[in-house]
Order: C-alpha cells, then structure tokens, then sequence
C-alpha cells in the first residue's frame, strides 16, 4: 500500500514538474506576465480541467465515457439559449438546473452501460450522436448569452483570476474529497481493479457505475455552464464535441489515471490540463501551425499509458 501511493504521489510530482517546466517556458514567451495572464491561464484551462476529472472518476471505476464532450455541448447549448436575457437570480438558478442535468444525463448514460451490458464505448459512442443532435435542435447555429453578473461571477473581471480559481479548486473540495472518502469511492476503486472481485465482496457494480456516471455528468454540466459564462455564446458543433471527449481522456491519462481503472485522483487530470494548453500555445509562439500539438499530445499519452501499463505490470509481480 505504502508503495503505491509512493508512485501515486511520484506521478503527481512528475505532473508538476512537466506543468512548471512549460509554464516557465510559455510565461517567458510573454512580454509579461501579471494577474491578467494568469486569469487567461486559467480560463484557458478550466472547461477541459472540468471535463478530466469527470472522465477520470469514470475511468476510475474501470469504464470510459465517450459522451461527456458531447455532454457538455448540450449543457453549454441550453445554458446559453435560455440564460440569455435574465436576470442574476434567475441565471443562476437555471445554471444550478443544467448543471443537475448534466448528472442526470450522465445517470442515465450509466443505467443503459449497466442494464445492457454492451461495453461503454459503443453505449457512449452512440449517446455522443444522439447529443450532439439534441444540442443543434437547441440552437442550430452558435448564439446565445448568459446574464453578465454570473458571467462575471465565473470568469471574474480582469485582472481577477480568483473567481475562475474557484470554480477549478471547488470541484474537487465539495464533489471529490466527499466522493473519494465514501463508501461509493471505495467501491469506485474496488469495481476499476477487479469487477468481479468487487461483487463478490458485496459490491453492487451496476449502482456504483451509474453514480459514477452521474457524478461525471455533474462535472460536465459544470463545464458546460462554465463555457458559457467564459465565451457568453454556445456552438453546437460536433468537432467541439469530440476535441473535448479527446481531451478529457489525454488529460485523465496524463494525469495519473490508468485506463485499466482502479487507480489515479483528480489531482492530476486538472493539472495535466494545463500541459494540454501550454503545448499548442507555445508552438504557435513560435510560428508553428498548433494542429502539430495533436502529435505531441498523441505521442505523450501514448507514453504515458506505455509507463504505466509497465509499472502496473511490475507492481503486480511483486
């Protein structure tokens, strides 16, 4: 036990290592760097920081969600629709809605895994289309808005870089901590090591899957709600769609979270996030086309999952 959070804790350290190296090299390419940098850092960072650990509790639990990219486009589609226009109160109380409709799709999204028992790439796969969908019935071109108060209370005001902070440490603090310490959480890691293990030991996989799926469709409900308080419009295209799914499994993986399950926290996707932003940005700092950032995020995810698959692998000779 000691030996594995030891390597847990050496993945998070070498995650922070990487994110203080590019970060270095990213503010140095700036002429300078001040409170407004960093809110766009953050801003930058904060819907696919969302969208990871989301992914990363699914993951966890030994499934994958192909579908929270297109999640969070409906999420972000009907936000943007019918927050247009209101008042505070009422943007709020509507942003607290979507962002509960968002676990309930992804509750949903989990009962069908469940009572199916097809694997989650194809259930997932096939709600991503049929999302994608509701989102341009939606809003069939981008449009929309959001109140300014909540846009304000999301993105902050430059150069306050605090509320959007928030929004990222929030997550983790009232939806995580509480998560990882229940019984749903012990069960989380039990079901993504050894399914049947798990049930044997009394564990009810198919309820366990389905609050994991919802508590990863809370997270992107979030981003979703956040993406509109950042942008103040919506896009209901199914590239967005697909770049974010993408992304949130590169920054799960990146992150420490192994795609076998049963290992990795939150931690680290929200901060791998980060290097998924630093790459494409430092390239184009450079003159360099940022599409070539899609090959070197390939390339170290795959060497991500290579290292880890190797010391799983070890780990479980010994």
């Amino acid at each position: 036990m000691n030996l594995v959070q030891a390597r847990r804790q050496s993945w998070n350290l070498g995650i922070v290592v990487l994110v203080l190296i590019l970060g270095f090299w990213r503010i140095n390419q700036l002429p300078q760097f001040g409170a407004y940098e960093a809110r766009t850092f953050i801003l930058g960072i904060l819907p696919i920081a969302l969208l990871s650990m989301g992914q990363a509790i699914i993951i966890i639990g030994g499934g994958i969600n192909l579908a929270i990219g297109a999640e969070a486009v409906l999420i972000n589609c009907l936000s943007a629709k019918y927050m247009a226009g209101t008042s505070f109160t009422t943007s709020v109380l509507l942003a607290l809605f979507f962002i509960a409709v968002g676990g309930l799709i992804g509750a949903i999204t989990g009962w069908i895994v469940s009572a199916s028992g097809i694997a989650d790439i194809v259930v997932t796969l096939a709600t991503s289309f049929l999302l994608v969908g509701v989102a341009m019935f939606v809003m069939p071109q981008p449009g929309g808005g959001i109140n300014q108060g909540v846009a304000d209370l999301i993105g902050g005001k430059d150069p306050n870089f605090i509320p959007p902070l928030v929004w990222l440490i929030l997550p983790l603090l009232i939806i995580w901590i509480p998560l990882y310490r229940s019984r749903t959480g012990i069960a989380m890691y039990a079901i993504g090591s050894n399914k049947d293990a798990a049930f044997l030991s009394g564990v009810n996989v198919n309820r366990t899957r389905i609050k994991l799926y919802a508590v990863g469709g809370l997270f992107a409900g979030l981003s979703g709600v956040v993406l509109t308080g950042i942008t103040l419009s919506a896009s209901p295209f199914a590239t967005i769609s697909n770049t974010a799914t993408l992304n949130s499994v590169a920054g799960a993986v990146l992150g420490g979270v192994s795609l076998a399950g049963g290992v990795g926290g939150l931690a680290g996707p929200a901060m791998a996030a980060l290097v998924l932003y630093f790459i494409p940005n430092i390239l184009l700092a450079y003159g360099i086309d940022p599409a070539y950032s899609q090959i070197i995020t390939g390339a170290l995810t795959i060497f991500v999952v290579l290292v880890g698959g190797l010391l799983r692998k070890r780990t479980g000779k010994t």
